[in-house]
């Protein structure tokens, strides 16, 4: 009876054991199976952010796409636009060249109307003189008396006051009388500024600076002659 029942007793221990065995198995596999099925979702949460990773890399592709062919038309229409600007700069060139001769024909006709009425007579010119800047015109006439004048004028379509005090500056500077004198022109000069169009601001500047003034009606205003320096 006694080993039948430290028989039963170990076989109980034994069960016990087996069945806390069996619990920490189960304890095991539950935990392990919470690990998997973690596992699967931060799986599929990676397999999701890589599809929504796919598709904003497509659309990014697609913005790319756009952006590049809209560049590409740009370019070729900027290409087209600099060449049309080419021909119209070429073409405003021409005409100005174009407009600018014919004002300087025109203020030719009128500077020599002008000096005739004062009973000069033209011994040389008018022509044109590159002199730091070119000079519009330069001509040379014979007065009443026999003295010849040297007669200085620049050509603007609209005269305005900025032009009237540079004009002053320059014909009135040593270097530019120096200039004159080595080719061939000699003093008295008479500085004139011719405009169709001119300023308030410029009329007072002329009169301020002592410059004369020609337009297509005549002769406004006389300049204070330079004489031998």
């Amino acid at each position: 009876q006694q080993r039948h029942e430290e028989i039963l007793r170990q076989h109980t221990e034994w069960l016990q054991r087996l069945t806390e065995g069996q619990q920490r198995h189960e304890e095991i596999l539950r935990q392990h199976t919470e690990w998997l099925q973690r596992l699967t979702e931060v799986q599929e949460s990676l397999v999701e952010e890589q599809r929504r990773h796919s598709q904003r890399i497509a659309r990014l592709e697609e913005v790319q796409d756009r952006l590049l062919h809209e560049f590409e038309e740009m370019r070729h229409e900027f290409h087209g636009l600099r060449q049309e600007f080419k021909e119209l700069r070429s073409e405003v060139g021409r005409i100005t060249q174009s407009l600018g001769l014919t004002v300087e024909e025109h203020a030719e006709d009128i500077l020599i109307t002008v000096m005739e009425r004062k009973g000069w007579n033209l011994v040389r010119g008018p022509h044109s003189l590159a002199l730091d800047g070119e000079l519009d015109l330069i001509a040379v006439f014979e007065d009443t008396e026999g003295r010849q004048r040297t007669v200085l004028m620049e050509v603007k379509l609209r005269l305005s006051r900025r032009e009237v005090e540079a004009w002053a500056d320059r014909v009135r500077s040593e270097g530019f009388i120096r200039k004159l004198q080595e080719y061939g022109f000699s003093a008295p000069y008479h500085p004139y500024l011719f405009g169709f169009r001119i300023d308030v601001a410029a009329d007072d500047a002329a009169r301020r600076v002592r410059m004369g003034l020609i337009t297509s009606r005549g002769e406004l205003l006389e300049p204070e002659v330079i004489e031998q320096t």
